[in-house]
């Protein structure tokens, strides 16, 4: 009993904390979601470990869970256009499940690493991303705008003007308008100023990356 106090104890605070920082990124999956995959991982590898000392297979639940769950990351991924966004989240929804199941087969010292690792990685990687901006990199910017040629040409120069080069652009007309795929090199300041010339343009109707 003191052990499977133990073993929901870690499930919840380890969950949790992966859980609190995607919640307060305002991510789909937060606090409650992670805590319950990471204890519903934990609770599913003690009855599959219990059911092979009864002459089952101690892997069968523990392998579906690692399947089930990707039908939860699978839910949290969605698509808009050409840009997906949630994968990091489906990764980490998948991620603390195996920390839960880790918990699960007794492994704390692994499962606590593991959860200590994608906080630093989470974390840093947003601080990393911060120092990205300073440099240029490539991006795509993406537009709606009237259905006209000459409209994409005014944007195109808009954006040159900034010194900026367009290496590629893609045109597609959907609902009597172009939707405007444009890959280029700038900085987090070029594209604020990009963002600001374009949405005074009348042609404009949408801009994002």
């Amino acid at each position: 009993m003191e052990e499977m106090i133990i073993k929901i104890f870690l499930a919840l605070v380890l969950g949790g904390a992966l859980g609190m920082e995607r919640q307060y990124h305002d991510k789909p999956a937060g606090y409650a979601t992670n805590c319950l995959i990471c204890l519903g991982a934990m609770l599913f590898t003690i009855l599959s470990e219990q059911m092979g000392r009864y002459g089952g297979d101690p892997g069968r639940i523990a392998a579906q869970v690692v399947t089930g769950l990707g039908f939860i990351g699978a839910g949290s991924i969605l698509r808009d256009g050409n840009k997906i966004s949630g994968l990091t989240t489906a990764a980490s929804v998948w991620v603390v499940a195996a920390i839960g199941m880790a918990i699960g087969y007794g492994q704390y010292i692994w499962a606590t690493a593991t959860a200590c690792a994608i906080l630093i990685l989470q974390l840093g990687m947003r601080q990393t991303i911060h120092l990205v901006e300073f440099l240029k990199h490539y991006d795509t910017i993406f537009l709606v705008c009237e259905p006209s040629w000459d409209a994409v040409e005014k944007i195109v120069a808009a954006i040159e003007k900034q010194n900026v080069k367009v290496l590629k652009q893609e045109v597609t007309k959907q609902d009597n308008l172009f939707h405007v795929n444009l890959v280029a090199t700038f900085t987090g300041e070029e594209f604020c100023k990009i963002t600001k010339e374009l949405l005074t343009m009348p042609q404009v109707h949408s801009l994002y990356k």
